[in-house]
């Protein structure tokens, strides 16, 4: 965030940039009592991200994208194979369950790179969710509060 947006800020308030009526719905009903907003931020104060494709992130592992007409079943070999390769890699690099700002800057360099797709909209497929950071919501950004109930 700090590198791609001009505000600033300690934290990261996080938000469902796009995602299905199903899906929000399916959100909801595991959040009974909670409130849910509606915002309209300015796209300069957020950070989008492929919300799915950001557990590569997480996971601090490669992001590996699809490849158009690719079966599920070559898919799994494919990023299998990446996996296995990136693992033996930290291994032999002594890196492996280290943070990875240890890791040595060829690794990082190379998983890093991976992500950047995940932040490029036009990435993303009609039905993907898409997820939402920025450092400060103000009050004027809120357009609806409705608490959700059963």
């Amino acid at each position: 965030m700090a590198a791609r947006l001009t505000t600033a800020g300690e934290g990261a308030i996080w938000f469902w940039a796009r995602i299905t009526r199903r899906d929000l719905v399916d959100s909801c009903r595991h959040s009974i009592g909670q409130v849910l907003l509606t915002c309209r931020v300015p796209r300069e104060r957020v950070l989008l991200s492929h919300y799915g494709d950001w557990h590569s992130v997480l996971n601090k592992f490669p992001h590996i994208p699809e490849i158009p007409g690719e079966s599920d079943e070559d898919y799994t070999v494919r990023t299998d194979r990446r996996y296995d390769d990136f693992v033996d890699r930290l291994k032999a690099a002594g890196a492996w369950g280290a943070g990875i700002e240890a890791w040595p800057a060829d690794l990082r360099a190379d998983v890093e790179q991976g992500w950047e797709s995940i932040f490029d909209p036009g990435n993303y497929g009609r039905f993907e969710s898409w997820q939402a950071t920025m450092h400060t919501l103000c009050v004027e950004d809120v357009v609806e509060a409705v608490r959700i109930q059963r």
